[in-house]
């Protein structure tokens, strides 16, 4: 799946966006990253490269620098 993403440069430049937020949510419930990067696919969009981006710089593991080189490519 490579879908177009849904939320704008701001919203991921944001570590505290409602997107983010509900990440670290599914994080923290237990979710494994697969199914997480999974869900942020098919919610979100994007490709399985940003979306284990995504729930790398939600749960602090990465820079929200290194997610936007990936977004550039598109």
């Amino acid at each position: 799946m490579d879908a177009e993403l849904k939320v704008g440069k701001e919203t991921l430049l944001n570590i505290n966006s409602l997107e983010y937020e509900w990440i670290r949510g599914l994080s923290k419930d237990g979710n494994p990253p697969e199914e997480i990067n999974k869900v942020i696919q098919r919610c979100l969009g994007g490709n399985t490269t940003v979306a284990n981006t995504m729930r790398q710089v939600a749960i602090k593991q990465c820079s929200v620098h290194e997610l936007l080189p990936l977004l550039n490519q598109r």
